[in-house]
């Protein structure tokens, strides 16, 4: 197909402090959790392939849990950065686990040029899970949602670094919603003063959850 999902789900991490995550039963159950929350319900409805990327010691467990979602499929990856390519003619959207996209992300995806390696977004929107507020939020660099063309691996580089190492060109408008869920340092949400405004949660409805 010519979009495909990938997503770094129970990969090891760089930081020694929580590098063994990946393969502890509780931490996989609680990523499940938010997996099937979110992720699943905004991408089972949009018709395209998704890889989990996971450890090879949690690839089996992965892998029994989501035996119900045929357009999901497990690849065994022991590195944070990896070396998973999508295909020349593939567009391959990097997407986090606890994470939503808006449904016309591919067709926006389909009308962008196509002499740049990767597009990607600085506007999202953000959701507090806890209190359940929505916020449109802007960051400087790239937010965690890049496509990449032309086979190169998505995950090579922190979405953060993507400008130092490719070509880019910037999508206007808010297609990933990030979930707050505080479970992990790059999910706490913001101090407030960093929130551009709150948004009304009907904007939720495009995103599937």
């Amino acid at each position: 197909m010519r979009h495909v999902i990938v997503t770094r789900f129970s990969v090891p991490r760089l930081d020694a402090a929580t590098a063994s995550r990946h393969a502890e039963r509780p931490w996989l159950d609680a990523r499940l959790a938010l997996f099937r929350t979110w992720f699943v319900p905004s991408v089972q409805r949009l018709g395209v392939p998704v890889l989990l990327l996971c450890s090879s010691q949690s690839a089996g467990y992965v892998s029994e849990k989501t035996r119900d979602l045929p357009w999901a499929s497990i690849m065994a990856q022991d590195d944070w950065y990896g070396g998973w390519r999508g295909a020349p003619e593939q567009i391959v959207t990097r997407l986090d686990s606890d994470d939503a996209v808006r449904e016309d992300w591919f067709q926006t995806l389909d009308r962008a040029p196509g002499d740049f390696d990767v597009h990607c977004t600085r506007d999202f929107l953000r959701l507090d899970a806890r209190s359940g507020r929505l916020y449109s939020y802007r960051r400087r660099e790239p937010s965690p949602l890049a496509a990449f063309r032309r086979g190169l691996n998505p995950y090579a580089h922190d979405h953060k670094h993507l400008e130092k190492h490719c070509q880019l060109h910037f999508i206007q408008g808010q297609y990933l919603l990030q979930i707050a869920h505080g479970n992990n340092l790059s999910n706490r949400l913001p101090a407030w003063w960093r929130l551009d405004r709150r948004v009304p949660r009907k904007r939720l409805a495009a995103f599937g959850v």
